[in-house]
């Protein structure tokens, strides 16, 4: 890598500079002149600058040395002046660069401020985001389980009256052999009556089909009775189910709740910290703004024409721009 050495800024640089301001129709400044060399300092091109300007009216040829030597103060009033003036300068570029400074320490401040904010801003985004999936998650785990559960409320309704129905035809086909029994003793005793020489004789087998059909009889009704039992016990399992059913679906639905309670509440945390990063984004570009307004004052200072007022009414300038 080949290095490159720079020279310093010379009086012709200054002049060359100027010249062509004053050709595109810009009054010469500091400012100006540097940007239009491209390099320099504020102290090293004000003097060559004010240079510029006491030769200036040479060039146009609308001085007189005449005039000129009778208009010039003593020398030591030259250059105590040059030296009041140099001491202004430089108490009004201290001035200005501390202000400068200061506004810098503000600006890098309040950007990291906000920075920080935005680092939170995201990371509580981000929050709100995973607790918003968990809460749709869980949201969605609850309407599946409340889905569950009244599908099996279903099945435990359709189970309960096919047990009904069970349970009716037990009681039909009960009243059945009821029935034929009834039907079976009358017409026993019907026998009975018409074939009265006849029970002796008969009264063996009388006795044995009465004891057939009284076990009969007992066997039924142990199955009535079981049936019976079968059934209470069915209904009680059934209330019992139909209540957990219920207990669960009402805290499912409470979780429900709560989960959009709580969604609202973040969407609104959401809203804030937007409408706070909008508050923060305006007084962002309200510090721009007046850093470049302090930039483009002191860039737009006219040293020809601040040579020229009192010496108390400079310090008293310098003073204004430091309390601002």
């Amino acid at each position: 890598m080949h290095s490159k050495i720079f020279r310093g800024i010379q009086q012709e640089d200054v002049q060359v500079a100027a010249d062509a301001l004053i050709a595109e129709g810009l009054r010469p400044t500091i400012e100006r002149v540097r940007q239009k060399i491209g390099r320099g300092s504020p102290n090293t091109v004000s003097p060559m600058l004010d240079n510029w300007f006491a030769g200036l009216s040479k060039r146009l040829g609308v001085a007189n040395a005449s005039d000129e030597q009778r208009l010039q103060p003593p020398e030591p009033v030259q250059a105590a002046a040059a030296m009041l003036w140099q001491a202004a300068m430089q108490l009004a570029k201290h001035a200005a660069q501390e202000e400068f400074l200061q506004e810098n320490q503000k600006l890098d401040m309040r950007r990291a401020e906000l920075q920080n904010h935005e680092a939170e801003l995201i990371s509580r985004q981000e929050a709100f985001n995973a607790r918003q999936i968990a809460l749709d998650e869980t949201l969605q785990l609850a309407r599946d389980q409340l889905t569950a559960m009244t599908s099996r409320l279903e099945e435990a309704g359709i189970l309960q009256a096919r047990r009904d129905r069970e349970i009716e035809e037990l009681r039909q086909q009960l009243k059945s052999r009821e029935d034929e029994r009834d039907a079976e003793l009358q017409r026993r005793n019907d026998d009975a009556t018409r074939h009265a020489d006849e029970r002796l004789r008969l009264e063996a087998r009388a006795t044995a089909n009465e004891h057939r059909w009284l076990t009969e009889l007992d066997r039924e009704r142990l199955e009535v009775k079981r049936v019976v039992s079968a059934h209470i016990e069915l209904e009680s399992r059934a209330q019992a189910t139909q209540t957990q059913l219920k207990t669960a679906q009402a805290a499912l639905l409470d979780r429900l709740n709560q989960a959009e309670r709580s969604l609202k509440d973040e969407h609104h945390a959401h809203e804030l910290a937007k409408m706070h990063i909008l508050e923060l984004q305006s007084s962002l570009d309200v510090c721009r703004l007046a850093y470049a307004e302090i930039i483009k004052s002191q860039a737009s200072q006219e040293p020809k024409n601040s040579r020229r007022k009192p010496l108390k009414q400079l310090m008293r300038g310098v003073t204004v721009r430091r309390k601002l």
